[in-house]
């Protein structure tokens, strides 16, 4: 019997050659560049690669110490480097994304990042939320300080190369800790909101999320919509992008209209509504310590309040999506409006069956009023639900005035 041989060829890029020339005008254009240059793509990884007869950056020598200290935080099998298919766990993947992760943040928040909710600081808070996912999915770890666990072996190891990122040990742990113990809180519900969108549309013999579904997991929850594409690509799902975009005009036109009847006069509680408050032992006055925080919270609803007097639930009312309403709950992280504080807006949820829209937040004898309105579901005295305000609303616009610049810095501010 005669066998051919067989010879199989295995191309990896090394090298590339870039001209960079001209520039792209705006009329299509191209003009000259005062100075040129060949960039040859030859990086640092991709050399040692090459030095280390490794067909993988991530299976050289750079990436092995962070491999190391992840295996050890979470007790994971050795990083075998397997791709794709052959990676049926996952876990090698997750080695590379968290490795990967960790190295952007770090270097982006010592060259002056921050995680936040717009611009490049969303970027990262995606990139930090993306990998935090991986941890708690692939690994199985509880997250909230792991990001941070890993700095130091990342100094150690390039820390000489690149001193900007020496002695931040303790401004990279409180920025990446309190990022991900935020998302922390909230990825429980939002994989349980999103787990239950998977299984109507599985009912439905649908291929498809629902956009609306998609955008209410960004807006309420957080999850950045490639995080929300990810989970739904490892359920075999897609998503309408048209619908999606739909729901996040809405909301943006929801929010504009908000602000125009968010004026503090739409409900209020008089002198007899505070005596019932107070009157009731069941309805203590509203603990709003966690409005100095960050992330949502959970609470627990006290009271609800609508055109002069208190209900047991939104379903005793005949339009509750269009009349204002007021919600007390036990505890709040909502500014109410106070001696120059603009009040915050935001949500009142209960996952995957109750929304409220909060528009305006008013305070009375101690008592926080949530006004706004029932969009979806409906609320009752005794439920559970989850408090979230809205950030972008908090953002100040540059520039500070000096004397506001010296007053965060000296104080702080969830801004």
């Amino acid at each position: 019997m005669h066998v051919e041989p067989v010879l199989t060829l295995c191309l990896v890029q090394v090298w590339n050659v870039v001209f960079i020339q001209y520039n792209r005008e705006a009329d299509s254009s191209l003009r000259s560049l005062p100075a040129k240059h060949v960039d040859t793509g030859m990086g640092f990884e991709r050399l040692v690669s090459v030095l280390q007869d490794k067909r993988s950056n991530y299976d050289t020598d750079v990436f092995m110490p962070l491999f190391a200290k992840i295996q050890e935080l979470t007790g994971a099998r050795a990083y075998e480097g397997k791709l794709g298919k052959d990676d049926v766990d996952g876990i090698d993947t997750a080695y590379r994304v968290v490795a990967d992760h960790v190295r952007t943040l770090t270097f982006a928040i010592c060259d002056g990042g921050v995680p936040s909710n717009v611009g490049r600081g969303y970027v990262l808070r995606r990139v930090l939320r993306r990998g935090a996912r991986y941890v708690r999915k692939k690994f199985g770890t509880p997250i909230g300080t792991f990001f941070s666990s890993l700095v130091p072996t990342l100094v150690a190891q390039m820390g000489a190369f690149f001193p900007e990122i020496t002695g931040k040990d303790a401004d990279l742990k409180e920025i990446l800790d309190e990022e991900e113990e935020s998302f922390a809180r909230t990825l429980d519900r939002g994989e349980r909101l999103f787990e239950s969108y998977v299984a109507a549309a599985q009912a439905a013999g649908s291929q498809q999320l629902k956009g609306s579904d998609v955008w209410r997991l960004y807006d309420t929850y957080g999850f950045p919509v490639d995080l929300t594409l990810l989970m739904a690509e490892e359920a075999g799902l897609t998503f309408d992008q048209a619908e999606f975009d739909a729901a996040q005009e809405a909301s943006k036109e929801a929010s504009k209209g908000a602000g125009k009847k968010g004026d503090g006069q739409q409900v209020r509680l008089d002198v007899h509504d505070i005596g019932a408050l107070e009157a009731n032992a069941a309805v203590p006055k509203t603990d709003d310590a966690p409005k100095f925080g960050t992330g949502n919270v959970d609470a627990t609803v006290k009271a609800i309040y609508h055109q002069g007097k208190f209900v047991a639930s939104t379903s005793e009312l005949a339009s509750p999506t269009t009349d204002a309403l007021g919600l007390v709950l036990d505890r709040t992280n909502f500014y109410a409006e106070s001696g120059g504080q603009e009040y915050d807006t935001g949500r009142i949820v209960i996952d995957g069956k109750s929304d409220f829209v909060v528009e305006d937040t008013q305070v009375f004898n101690g008592y926080v009023l949530h006004i706004g309105r029932v969009v979806e579901g409906e609320l009752k005295v005794g439920d559970n639900v989850v408090a979230s305000y809205d950030e972008v609303r908090l953002l100040l616009p540059p520039p500070l005035p000096l004397s506001l610049l010296l007053f965060l810095m000296a104080f702080g501010s969830r801004a």
